[in-house]
């Protein structure tokens, strides 16, 4: 699933002054995309342990001793879960709650999504059509930065000239339509954390 690094990728990035070393490649786009749930659940599920922790905190000294039993049972059992993932994430991709991490895609792909019979999008990247391969992290930046810009602009219309030399620019390069549906999918990436002293 991962491989430590290979050659041509920087070991050593700077972000907003932090400094991130490369700790593994993730390779193939459900890697990717298992990496990134896996983050996301694991994320989830430690506001949910926070939220219940602040809970049983902010129980009144009147509360019965049931209603704290649940709770704390709640948060026992949302703490093995916690405790399991990140057995998983550590084993897998030498995670650590302690560290910041980057996901830099270095090959990326933009797939425009199959349909239904009755015209809705598909989100199965099997039955999607690609548009454009994104060989550099800097082409996945560029493309992601280009959508922001023309969500903010449409929402102003005093900016309707700064937003066609958007939409035609996202066309020209990325062949990307903003009235269309999309699935940006990571096929490679340079997973860093932070630099331990």
């Amino acid at each position: 699933m991962t491989k430590i690094i290979s050659s041509g990728i920087p070991h050593y990035i700077i972000r907003d002054t932090q400094s991130f070393q490369l700790v593994a490649m993730i390779d193939g786009a459900a890697a990717n995309a298992q990496f990134i749930n896996h983050l996301q659940v694991l994320g989830h599920q430690r506001r949910l342990l926070a939220e219940i922790s602040q809970k049983i905190a902010a129980l009144p000294p009147m509360a019965t001793p049931e209603q704290r039993a649940a709770l704390e049972t709640e948060q026992n059992q949302l703490n093995a879960l916690v405790t399991t993932n990140l057995q998983f994430m550590t084993k897998h991709y030498g995670y650590s709650v302690n560290r910041n991490y980057v996901l830099t895609p270095l090959n990326s792909a933009l797939l425009l999504k199959g349909t239904d019979d009755k015209g809705q999008p598909i989100e199965d990247s099997s039955k999607a059509t690609l548009v454009a391969e994104l060989r550099t992290s800097e082409a996945y930046d560029e493309l992601q930065s280009l959508r922001n810009k023309a969500v903010e602009l449409a929402a102003d219309p005093a900016k309707a000239d700064e937003l066609e030399a958007t939409k035609t620019k996202l066309k020209d390069e990325f062949d990307f339509d903003l009235n269309k549906h999309y699935i940006l999918e990571v096929r490679k990436g340079a997973l860093y954390a932070t630099v331990v002293d």
